[in-house]
């Protein structure tokens, strides 16, 4: 059976006080077809509401839900959906007689749109477990949008599937959600036709990175996973701390370590810092194919720069590679490093860059400011085309300029 009427919750009724000369009645002239009538009956609540809503867009005003009750059982009885313009400002009078609500304290900028509007519409539950309209308030205190705004109503946009995937997969190539929205009007022919704003989907973005802050390892890790059950050339491997917390990965897919197989003889190390949002050290291994091209062997980020984690790295980049050490790793002067090199490779150079910057330390003032003794040096460091060319070179250097014994 379906609930009396004593079931009703209680509405504000002041709203209902009669028409002063400030209000304004707006008829509003639709399809007798899409007009709520009163005894209509709908297979679910949420029938009811897409009815009214399709009636209050079409016309040209926004819904918002109002007063509702339940039984034991949690089947809503009774529900009210509203203007949003339903309600007044806090600090405007409710009754006319000049009398004022206390001033609320608000917590989050938002736009009052409180006008005392009384336009409202009561679904009850009847027999049968459908929902019948029982109260229809068709007249307004307000002007209604216009015909190019009605689009833009609160009540008529969302974000939905196809925004989201749109969105999200622009964002993975740092499309920001400006441009994503000036894409989605030039294919749908125009903003009035995306079904959402600009803002809309600013706000959907920011409440994803809120509910992933603190979860974005797992979802980083997740993607690996995913990518190695797709192609089990894939590698990747990581480490977390005592408090859970992503504190190594590495990770080379099946072209890195093709690449490596061809061209792995000679490989370039070095970190970066600060370029994210995580502080994490990203470490890259990069080397050169055959048309002199710079090719990615494989990725890192750490947590730290300690010889354990830099022997955790390479110990993971010869698992990912079949255990081939490069015939050369060059690298720079940072001792953490040279530890864990020592340990894992046998082999290893300095970084060219590194070393060059270290010759005016080495040679003395007298010889920095020597231009033939530039120019010899960098012929034989840039010019040399074999070791023995190159060692030949060095130690008629050596002897010319007097260097045999600088160490």
């Amino acid at each position: 059976m379906g609930p009396d009427d004593s079931d009703e919750p209680t509405f504000d009724t002041t709203q209902d006080a009669p028409i002063t000369q400030t209000d304004q009645v707006i008829p509003m002239d639709c399809d007798e077809k899409i007009k709520p009538k009163v005894g209509q009956l709908f297979d679910t609540l949420e029938d009811a509401e897409s009815f009214y809503k399709n009636y209050a867009h079409s016309v040209g005003f926004s819904v918002r839900c109002s007063s509702e009750n339940k039984n034991q059982n949690g089947v809503k009885r009774w529900k009210y959906f509203v203007c949003s313009k339903e309600g007044y400002k806090p600090n405007e009078a409710k009754d006319g007689e000049g009398e004022q609500t206390q001033t609320v304290i608000k917590t989050k900028r938002r736009s009052l749109t409180g006008e005392g509007c009384d336009a409202k519409v009561a679904f009850k539950l009847v027999e049968g477990g459908k929902y019948e309209l029982t109260k229809f308030h068709e007249s307004h205190t307000h002007a209604l949008a216009s015909p190019s705004k009605r689009p833009f109503l609160r009540s008529a946009r969302k974000v939905n599937p196809v925004h989201k995937s749109i969105m999200y997969s622009n964002c993975k190539v740092n499309i920001g959600v400006s441009k994503t929205y000036q894409l989605l009007s030039e294919q749908l022919g125009g903003y009035q036709n995306v079904g959402c704003t600009q803002r809309d989907l600013q706000n959907c973005l920011r409440d994803l990175k809120t509910v992933t802050k603190d979860s974005d390892a797992n979802v980083f890790i997740d993607n690996f996973k995913r990518k190695n059950e797709v192609n089990p050339s894939f590698y990747f491997a990581y480490e977390v701390d005592v408090e859970d917390q992503l504190k190594y990965v590495f990770w080379a897919d099946g072209i890195c370590r093709k690449n490596y197989s061809l061209f792995g003889d000679v490989v370039s190390f070095d970190t970066t810092y600060k370029t994210n949002k995580y502080s994490m050290i990203f470490a890259p291994f990069t080397g050169v194919n055959h048309h002199r091209q710079c090719i990615t062997f494989g990725a890192a980020f750490l947590a730290e720069e300690k010889a354990e984690s830099f022997i955790w790295l390479f110990e993971k980049f010869l698992e990912a590679m079949g255990g081939n050490p490069p015939n050369l790793l060059i690298t720079d002067q940072d001792p953490a490093m040279k530890v864990a090199i020592e340990k894992v490779f046998s082999s290893s150079s300095l970084c060219m860059w590194h070393i060059m910057k270290k010759v005016s330390e080495k040679v003395g003032v007298s010889l920095n400011g020597n231009s033939e003794f530039n120019n010899k040096f960098k012929s034989c460091v840039w010019g040399s085309e074999t070791p023995n060319e190159f060692e030949a070179t060095w130690k008629s250097i050596m002897i010319e300029f007097e260097l045999e014994k600088n160490e």
